[in-house]
């Protein structure tokens, strides 16, 4: 059986879970942490970290990324036409005639 009082307390006090609704008061707004520092436990709202998804393979998507970047590099070679290749590249090439030459 509830008594007046009681109903007074229960409507002041049944905003205080409700994150949407703002704090009237400061008493509102003490009330509200207090409730969600106990309902939490003190640790806070936390979810713990996901772990990245994998897919057929069991390959995650950075390792996927890392395996393509290894075959597209290991694919370029030095052996490429002159004209298309960097002046460093270029210089490399010509040295190595030069020795092949001699």
């Amino acid at each position: 059986m509830s008594t007046a009082f009681q109903k007074v307390l229960d409507k002041e006090h049944e905003n205080d879970s409700k994150l949407g609704m703002p704090s009237t008061s400061l008493e509102h707004h003490v009330r509200r942490l207090t409730l969600m520092e106990r309902l939490a436990g003190g640790k806070g709202w936390r979810d713990p970290k996901k772990e990245p998804r994998r897919d057929a393979q069991g390959l995650t998507r950075g390792q996927r990324k890392r395996a393509l970047r290894e075959t597209t590099n290991a694919k370029v070679s030095e052996s490429r036409p002159y004209l298309f290749m960097h002046s460093a590249a270029r210089a490399r090439w010509r040295a190595e005639q030069v020795r092949a030459a001699a």
